[in-house]
């Protein structure tokens, strides 16, 4: 069981991750570039800017 400076700790860490994949995925879509992902337990080749479109849908 972890105790709650360990739990803050943890959840820091992981908006941190996901702030720079964001990031980075921007970057890709300035560029023109794609992103493999995870779909459906498979590698998908997407386009960045399509998948920047698809995590502003979600973070709203």
């Amino acid at each position: 069981m972890m105790d709650e400076q360990t739990r803050k700790t943890a959840l820091q860490a992981e908006i941190s991750l996901k702030k720079a994949v964001h990031n980075e995925i921007r970057k890709k879509a300035m560029l023109g570039q794609y992103a493999i992902i995870d779909r459906n337990g498979r590698p998908a080749r997407v386009k960045a800017s399509e998948l920047v479109k698809e995590l502003d849908q979600r973070s709203q």
